[in-house]
Formats: structure tokens, C-alpha cells, sequence
């Protein structure tokens, strides 16, 4: 063996001697022998041959252990890492090395080899003598020179830049000067050639300098100058660095299987290439090249690299789960890996496993507070549970690490997206246009859409058509290069301009004069709610909207002191709006347009049953309704269920209209009969969806039941996927997640979920479709949604199903029968929900709808949504009328809804006195035993002032956004509210005093903003 192993030092086979060597001290290791350390000192001097730089000063570093153990730190080991640490530049490498090497002096004796010591004492006192170490073969330069060698070697100097001739003695023939052809007569030049570790060594510097074309010559005259029959191992690995670093990626693998073919047992080089594959998309090899990394790394913390490489690829695949996986063990086998606990973090919250995601950055805070990579996801996982102020805190963080000339435009987009899904779109603006200023933003079209969005929403049209104008017409140049984002919001741009355009050129028209949903060309609609590039079809057909006009009209604003009143009694009522989930944000404008939604609608609703006491039709005119469609002729119609809904959908509409608010029937013919529709997904890849996953449990057993009763799915050709047979049902009832149930199906499918209709005892509805389908690119990766295509059939199901449960509400109305009204509004509130026939905005405009019902038979809903309780998925996950409102009512009704009926002295139900337009608040005509003043959500009347509730986005200690008292926002004074000599104060008819769009818009806006 000793024959070998010297003849593999004196061919320069380091590989081969690093295999004599590791069998030595694993020898050496077990018998407890002192002469331990030498051996991996010689080791780590291969290692070093290699470039493997690392390896070498983990050798020596456990070298030094084991001469302390036996009581004689090793000089040569100590003198040997402190000039390994000045070749790496490790942290602070010089005072590191100065230490080590005065360490060597007082460890020496009379047996340390002479020469070792002195070379210790000129280390500390010469630092030439630190380069003559490092570098010890290269030519010896002229002082003028001398900064040029320490920096790495240039194209002109020691290795030549053109190619040179190998000569027998170890010289090269210099290339021939320009003008002088060389002849084999002349006396060449001959320079010494190097020894290749040490240009080596110079390469490695130049790669860590950032130098990476000169050190690709260097590297590449080196190996061009070894025999290829025995390539240069450390060159092969350090050129493979350097162009896996300028991206060229082919030829760093190439390199890479030079190293991995050369020394097979080579853990590093397994690494590397995996590494270069893995950014080529080459995800089979490079899992492959890492699993070789892992089995021949030789410790845990080069196991631990290796993890957190193979977790890397995962991710790229969005195979979260063995990501997950393999970043544990990174962080198992290294607990201060900040880049292993970061992108853990990453991976778990891609999961849905949103608390799993912020421990996991927290672990990289408490260890590195200025790591601003972690504080932006930190930031952005608290927004996902709806932790408002620790999720700002931690993005003012993470800008307070950056450059302040060069903020992190990321962080600053997503800080303003929360702002505007908590309502707060003025904020949203002011952080955006801080980002849009900026020289250097690559998210710009980002920027200006989502700033142009919030000036639109708050009715600054004129600005908001500037941003999108700005976006649609940013040309970045590549195209490919474009994120798919970016790409789909220059898309929107155009679609929201022209929106904006439309609301700028009603915006003092009478509101009920026209109908977004039907003036709006169905094709310019779909292509919106798909966020798809304008067609050559929509460019033939849709007539673009006219510009601003040049001078804007004086318009007079509403009563200040009664939209004020307006403005405090709809932040009361819509304060109970609040979903109290993970993914929710309590956003303060949607709560307010919730409440004068429903104030609208409950005002709408009670004149409606004064009508009808006075047996007479309430008419509305056909072109400000949505009923008709598109090709709808002037005039007017009965109003009837549809009518009602429009209230809180043109609502809806107006208060964020970056969300597309459409009535799907009122696109085009071929898409509705195509059956447009939503689509929620509960489970999605391998995501649990923030939001609605907590469905999943209850939606799959629902699949279950289906299945079992009807023996069938429908795959996606809409034909029968047979399940009857015993064996087939046994795998479907014991499936326990979304793959589980797709491998028991054995193909993508759905079941329609069947619900009973009311109106109709016998008939069957077509309820939501429960669907589970195979994400093709994604490894284990399923769909499990809920998808409600609205076709033409279903339409007029449904549409059948409402004309009767709408004639139910207005008897129960008129009867003044509050358990009987509850009943009806849960019941039509139910059938809303599962049809589902709004783009966008069906639950929301349903709960408002719920609101509106209780408030006109005076009896308002003041509980809150429990916590982690979704009512419009009570409704879609049963399959009639009965489970949702036992499930819904427990909590929701107010007393009087609980209580026999009561009826007025005529027995004619609601009492004629209050069946005005104006609608009356709760207050101390309350029903005995109703909510007291100290519980959330009251609303009563005291010492002249209506008080209530509202939300204003303050937060438990967990964050969920919960709705406290705050008398300021919620509270009139009894000179704005006049109330009756005989009864409580009461509200401005909201389709009165706020008949046009422009006043909507300010009314949503509230007094604090600019008037549009």
C-alpha cells in the first residue's frame, strides 16, 4: 500500500490517494492511534491538490482535535489552516490565521521539524512570505507586478494567453510575437510553467473576485495542458464552478463528468453537477447526481448541503411534500443552515402549512436579525393568516434593511397589495408610487397596475387610466422574459381602462338609469374574467368607450351631514361581514359597501311590502337592470328576485373592480352554454388552499356519499366513470386525501352534488360539481375543487326555483312572521349560494342579502361569523335547505327570530308606521331579551347617539381580525339622527341620496379622501 500510495502522490493521482488514505484513518480511528492527525493532514494536502478547499480545512480542523486529544496540538496542522483560511478569505482570515500560526509556535518542541517553525515565525512576521506559501512554484515578479500575482493571474503574465507548446524539461515555448514568425531555428522563450495547484489555487480566487471569464482561460490552459488520459481533477471542478456561474451550464456539466468519472467516490463532484442539471431542468439527473452526493458524502454537513440542494430541486418541481422532506434533514443534520430553515419556511407555506412557514423563518431571524430575505416571507406568510400588524411590522423590516436609494420593490408591492385587501387603497397608493419612482423596478407593470386598480376603485379615473395606459404599453423588451404576472395584468390594464372609462362616463347619471352588465359587450366581458388577451373577434366587435371629456360638469355633492349619518350606520351594520379565517382580511371598504348594500336592499324590501299591502306592482325600469340581457328593449318590468340581487351586486361592482363582478348569463351566448362558472379549489397540487382547505374534510365525504348513492363519477367528457362494483366502493370510502380518492377513481372526474328543491317537492337540482383531477405537471400533485358551471338548463332551473322562494320572502314579510322571515331568507340565501351566478362575488352579495332580510323585519343580525366558520360552504356542502339553516341559525338569529310571531293591532304584520323608506336602526325598540350594549356588535340607541360596532382591523394577539367596539367610527349625534317624537332615529334613503355613481363612490371613500 505505501508503494501505491506514493507512486499515486508522485503521478499527481490525488483521488487515488485520498482512497489510500481514507482506509488508513478509518484504521487509524479505531485503534486510537496518535499518529492519527498526520494522516489527515496528508489528506487534507490532497484534498487541497483538488480544490477541494473545504474538505482540506474540515481535515485539519479535526487534525487538531486529535493532537490536542493526545495532548501535542499538531504545528503543521495549525500552520497549514492558517493558510488555508487566508487562500478561502474566511471570515476574518487574517487575524484567524495570525492566531493559528502563533498557536504553532508555542506547540513546537525539540522534535517539530525545524523547518515548520521557522516557516510559523515568517508567516507572523513577513506577509510575503504568506504569498511565496500559497503560491510557491510561480516566477518570482518585479515589484510592479507583484499586486497582479496576489490578485490572480492575467492573460499576459505567468500563463500565457495564446497556446504554448508542452517541452520535455517542463518549460513552454513562448508564442511567437506578432510580425516574427517562430521557426524551430530561433531560440525559443521559455518560461517556467507553474505547478497547476497553484494556478489553480489563483483560478479559485478570481471565481470568488467575481473574475469569471479570466479564470475560465486560465483553468482551460491548464487543462489543455494535461494529459487527457489523466485530466486535472481540481481544474475540471473549478472551471465547471466558474461557467456554471456565467450560466453556461452544459459545459459546466461536462466538466463536472470529467470529476465524477475520474474519482467516482467523489461526493463533491456528484454535488455540483447535480446542482448545474438541477438549473438546467434536468430535475431526473440531478435528483439522481444529489442521492449519489448524499450516499458518498462523508459527514453530516456535507450531507447536510446535499439535502438542502435536492430540497431546492423539489421546490422547483412544486414537489413541496419531499422538499419538506429533505429540508429537515438539512436542518437536522446542520441547525444553523439559515439557507435550509429559510427555504423550509418557503416550501411549508406553499403547502398551506402557513405556522409551520413563519417558525421556520423565525428560526432564521433569531439567528441571523438582519436576514432580510426571511422578514419578506415572514411578512407575506402573517398576510396569509390575517395578521395584519405583524405582517406590516415585519415588511417595514425588511425595507429597513435595504439600501434606501434601492428599496425591495417585492416587498414594497406586496406590503401595498395588503393594503388594498384591507380596504386601505390611499396607503396602497402612496407605497406604490414610491416603488414606480424608482429608476430601477423590474416589477413596474406590476407597480402601475395595481396602483392604477386603487385609483380606479376610489373613482379617480382620470389617474387610474394613466397608470394602465402606462402598463399596457410598457415594452420590456424580451418577451419571454416577461413573468406570466406581468404578462396578465397588461392584459387587465386594457379591460380596466376601458371599465374606468364607462363608470367615468356615467358617473353622474342616475344609477338606475343604466346596467354595467348589459352595456358592456359580452365578449369584452369574457375576455376580462379570463384575463385574456384581447381576440381578433372582441377588436371587430367591441366599440371602445370615449375618452375624458375636456371640461368635467360642477356637480353638487350629497348632504355631508346625512351621508355621514349614512356612512356610520353602514360601517355598524357591515361591521358583522368579517370572515374570521385564515386568507381573509378585514377590508373596512368592502365592509362599508356591505352596509349600504344592505341598508339599500332592506329600504328596497320594505317599500316593496307597503306596496303590496296596497295591492299594488312595484315597476322598475328595464334599462338600469341587469334582467334582459344585452339585447334587452326599453321599458319596464315587474320587479322580481333578480332585480333585489342587483342592489348588492352593483354594489359589489363598484367597490373593487379589479374583481370581475358579472352576471354569467350576460357573457357570451357560447360561454354560458359552455357552462362558465367558478372554481374553488380546496386542495390544489400539493396546497393546502389557505382559505378554503378547511372544507376539505366535510367536501370529500360529501364526494363519498355521492359516489356510493349514485355509483358513478363523470370523467371529462362528461361520461359515466363506473364505481359499483364492491371492491371500487371499498377503495373510494377508504380514500383519505386527494390523491387517495383520484387513484381509487382512476381518472380525473366529478359528481354533481344533488340538491332538493323547495318550490318543487320530488325535483332534484343540480348543486356545486365536486372534482378531482391529476396536475400533470407536478409530481403527486391533485386538484380537489369545487367547480359550478352555469348552463343554460341550470339557469332556468334555478331562476324557477327563485320566482317561488322570492313570492315566500315577500308573504313572510308581509305576514311580520319573524321566525317564519328568518326561514325564508336562510332558505333563499341557500340557493344562492349554490348557484353560484356571479363571476365573482357570490358569497359576499348572498351574506348582505342575509342582512338586508333581517334588517327590513327589524330584527338585524349583530353576531359575528364564528371563528374559522364559512357560511356559503354550510350552504354548497349540504344537500338541502334544512342542514344549512340548523347549522347557520344557531348562531345567527336574533332572538325575535326565535320567538312566536308577532303581529301588529290589525293583524296585518309589520306595523304600517315603519314601513318607510326609511329604514330603522336597532335600537330601544330591540325585542326583549335582544343584545345587551356590552356584547360585540350591538347597535342601540343612548342619550340620543346610535352606537355600534365597527371593524377596524385591529387584531388579537394571534392576528385574526375580530370586530371591536369603536364608538368613533360608529356613532351619529342626536342632532344628525332626528328621531320620530314616537320612535328611534332613523337613516337617509340610500337610492335617494345616493343616486349617482360619483356619490356612491365618495360615500365609500368617506370624507377623509380628496373628493373625486
Amino acid at each position: 500500500m505505501t508503494t501505491d500510495f506514493a507512486s499515486a502522490l508522485v503521478s499527481r493521482n490525488y483521488s487515488a490517494a485520498i482512497k489510500h488514505l481514507d482506509a488508513e484513518i478509518k484504521h487509524a480511528l479505531a485503534h486510537t492511534d496518535s499518529t492519527v492527525h498526520q494522516l489527515l493532514c496528508n489528506r487534507a494536502y490532497c484534498y487541497e491538490q483538488l480544490q477541494l478547499h473545504r474538505r482540506a480545512f474540515k481535515d485539519y480542523e479535526e487534525a487538531i482535535k486529535e493532537s490536542e486529544a493526545s495532548g501535542h496540538p499538531s504545528p503543521h496542522a495549525l500552520v497549514q489552516q492558517g493558510l488555508l483560511l487566508h487562500r478561502l478569505k474566511k471570515g476574518n482570515y487574517q487575524a484567524e490565521a495570525q492566531k493559528l500560526w502563533q498557536q504553532a509556535l508555542t506547540a513546537s518542541t525539540p522534535y517539530t521539524n525545524a523547518g515548520l517553525v521557522l516557516q510559523a515565525h515568517k508567516l507572523l512576521n513577513h506577509p510575503s512570505a504568506i504569498t511565496a506559501a500559497l503560491y510557491p512554484d510561480f516566477p518570482q515578479q518585479a515589484p510592479s507586478q507583484a499586486g497582479a500575482i496576489a490578485n490572480g493571474i492575467s492573460s499576459g503574465q505567468a500563463i500565457p494567453a495564446t497556446p504554448s507548446q508542452p517541452i520535455a524539461n517542463g518549460t513552454v515555448m513562448a508564442a511567437p510575437q506578432q510580425g516574427q514568425p517562430h521557426t524551430p531555428s530561433q531560440a525559443p522563450a521559455r518560461a517556467r510553467m507553474p505547478d497547476p495547484s497553484a494556478a489553480i489555487g489563483l483560478a479559485v480566487t478570481q471565481i470568488n473576485a467575481g473574475k469569471l471569464d479570466e479564470a475560465d482561460k486560465l483553468l482551460t490552459s491548464i487543462i489543455d495542458d494535461t494529459d487527457k488520459k489523466a485530466p486535472n481533477l481540481g481544474a475540471h471542478v473549478a472551471r465547471g464552478t466558474a461557467r456554471a456561474l456565467r450560466r453556461e451550464l452544459q459545459g459546466a456539466i461536462e466538466d463536472f463528468t470529467v470529476a465524477v468519472e475520474q474519482a467516482p467516490f467523489f461526493a463533491d463532484g456528484w454535488k455540483r453537477r447535480g446542482q448545474a442539471r438541477s438549473a438546467l431542468g434536468h430535475t431526473t439527473e440531478a435528483l439522481e447526481d444529489l442521492q449519489h452526493a448524499i450516499d458518498l458524502s462523508p459527514d453530516t454537513d456535507a450531507k447536510a448541503e446535499c439535502h438542502t440542494e435536492r430540497g431546492m430541486t423539489y421546490q422547483k418541481m412544486h414537489d413541496f411534500a419531499r422538499a419538506v422532506k429533505d429540508l429537515k434533514q438539512a436542518v437536522k443534520f446542520q441547525p444553523k443552515n439559515l439557507q435550509a430553515w429559510n427555504l423550509l419556511g418557503l416550501c411549508q407555506t406553499s403547502m398551506g402549512d402557513i405556522g409551520d412557514g413563519i417558525r421556520a423563518y423565525q428560526k432564521v431571524i433569531d439567528m441571523q436579525p438582519d436576514h432580510r430575505e426571511a422578514w419578506v416571507n415572514m411578512a407575506q406568510a402573517r398576510k396569509e393568516l390575517g395578521h395584519v400588524t405583524e405582517a406590516e411590522a415585519a415588511f417595514k423590516k425588511a425595507l429597513s434593511l435595504d439600501d434606501p436609494r434601492s428599496p425591495g420593490i417585492h416587498a414594497m408591492r406586496v406590503l401595498a397589495q395588503m393594503k388594498q385587501g384591507l380596504g386601505d387603497h390611499w396607503a396602497a397608493i402612496r407605497v406604490l408610487s414610491k416603488a414606480i419612482d424608482l429608476d430601477h423596478n423590474p416589477e413596474r407593470i406590476q407597480c402601475l397596475f395595481l396602483r392604477g386598480a386603487c385609483q380606479h376603485a376610489l373613482g379617480y379615473h382620470d389617474q387610474a387610466v394613466h397608470d394602465y395606459e402606462k402598463a399596457f404599453s410598457i415594452d420590456s423588451g424580451n418577451k419571454e422574459q416577461v413573468p406570466d404576472e406581468a404578462r396578465s395584468q397588461q392584459f387587465l390594464a386594457f379591460y380596466q381602462k376601458e371599465h374606468a372609462l364607462y363608470i367615468r362616463k356615467h358617473l353622474d347619471d342616475p344609477v338606475l338609469s343604466f346596467c354595467l352588465d348589459k352595456e358592456l359587450h359580452p365578449i369584452f366581458k369574457e375576455q376580462w374574467c379570463k384575463k385574456a388577451p384581447p381576440t381578433h373577434e372582441m377588436i371587430l366587435r367591441y366599440v371602445m368607450q370615449p375618452p375624458f371629456p375636456s371640461d368635467p360638469p360642477r356637480i353638487t355633492p350629497a348632504d355631508k351631514k346625512q351621508v355621514k349619518q349614512l356612512i356610520e350606520g353602514a360601517d355598524a351594520i357591515g361591521a358583522v361581514l368579517v370572515n374570521r379565517h385564515q386568507g381573509f382580511l378585514p377590508n373596512k371598504r368592502q365592509l362599508r359597501m356591505g352596509g349600504l348594500a344592505a341598508l339599500e336592499m332592506a329600504q328596497t324590501l320594505r317599500q316593496l311590502v307597503v306596496e303590496r299591502q296596497a295591492g299594488k306592482k312595484v315597476m322598475v325600469d328595464t334599462a338600469g337592470a341587469s334582467l334582459g340581457g344585452f339585447d334587452a328593449q326599453k321599458g319596464q318590468h315587474e320587479f322580481s328576485w333578480r332585480d333585489a340581487m342587483d342592489i348588492p351586486v352593483r354594489w359589489r361592482q363598484i367597490s373593487e373592480p379589479n374583481d370581475q363582478v358579472i352576471w354569467v348569463d350576460l357573457l357570451t351566448k357560447a360561454e354560458f352554454e359552455a357552462g362558465f362558472g367558478s372554481h374553488t379549489p380546496m386542495f390544489s397540487g400539493q396546497t393546502k388552499c389557505v382559505r378554503y382547505y378547511m372544507n376539505f374534510g366535510r367536501a370529500l365525504r360529501l364526494m363519498k356519499e355521492v359516489i356510493a348513492q349514485e355509483g358513478h363519477t363523470f370523467d371529462a367528457n362528461n361520461k359515466p366513470v363506473g364505481l359499483a362494483s364492491e371492491d371500487k366502493q371499498a377503495e373510494v370510502q377508504a380514500a383519505q386525501t386527494a390523491g387517495d380518492m383520484w387513484k381509487a377513481i382512476g381518472k380525473d372526474s366529478w359528481v354533481v352534488v344533488p340538491i332538493a328543491s323547495t318550490s318543487r317537492p320530488g325535483h332534484t337540482m343540480e348543486g356545486t360539481r365536486l372534482t378531482i383531477v391529476k396536475v400533470p405537471s407536478q409530481p403527486d400533485a391533485y386538484e380537489f375543487s369545487i367547480r359550478t358551471p352555469v348552463t343554460p338548463p341550470r339557469w332556468r332551473d334555478f331562476d324557477q326555483e327563485f320566482h317561488a322562494l322570492w313570492e315566500l320572502l315577500l308573504e313572510a314579510l308581509t305576514s311580520g312572521n319573524k321566525p317564519q322571515i328568518a326561514h325564508a331568507a336562510l332558505t333563499y340565501a341557500y340557493y344562492w349560494y349554490n348557484f353560484m351566478p356571479l363571476a365573482r362575488g357570490t358569497a359576499v352579495t348572498g351574506y348582505i342579502t342575509l342582512l338586508a332580510i333581517f334588517l327590513a323585519a327589524d330584527m338585524p343580525i349583530t353576531s359575528y361569523i364564528p371563528k374559522d366558520y364559512q357560511v356559503d360552504w354550510e350552504a354548497i356542502l349540504a344537500r338541502s335547505p334544512t342542514p344549512f339553516i340548523q347549522s347557520v341559525s344557531s348562531w345567527l338569529y336574533p332572538p325575535a327570530a326565535k320567538e312566536n310571531p308577532l303581529h301588529g293591532p290589525s293583524g296585518q304584520g309589520l306595523c304600517t308606521d315603519s314601513l318607510r323608506a326609511e329604514v330603522e336602526l336597532p335600537g330601544s325598540s330591540a325585542p326583549p331579551g335582544g343584545i345587551s350594549s356590552d356584547v360585540e356588535g350591538d347597535i342601540s340607541v343612548q342619550n340620543g347617539d346610535v352606537q355600534g360596532s365597527l371593524t377596524s382591523g385591529s387584531l388579537c394577539s394571534d392576528g385574526v381580525a375580530t370586530a371591536q367596539a369603536d364608538t368613533k367610527t360608529a356613532k351619529a349625534t342626536s342632532k344628525s339622527l332626528k328621531a320620530d317624537a314616537d320612535g328611534p332615529p332613523r337613516l337617509p334613503d340610500v337610492a335617494t341620496l345616493l343616486n349617482t355613481m360619483r356619490k356612491r363612490l365618495e360615500a365609500l371613500n368617506g370624507p377623509e379622501l380628496p373628493r373625486i
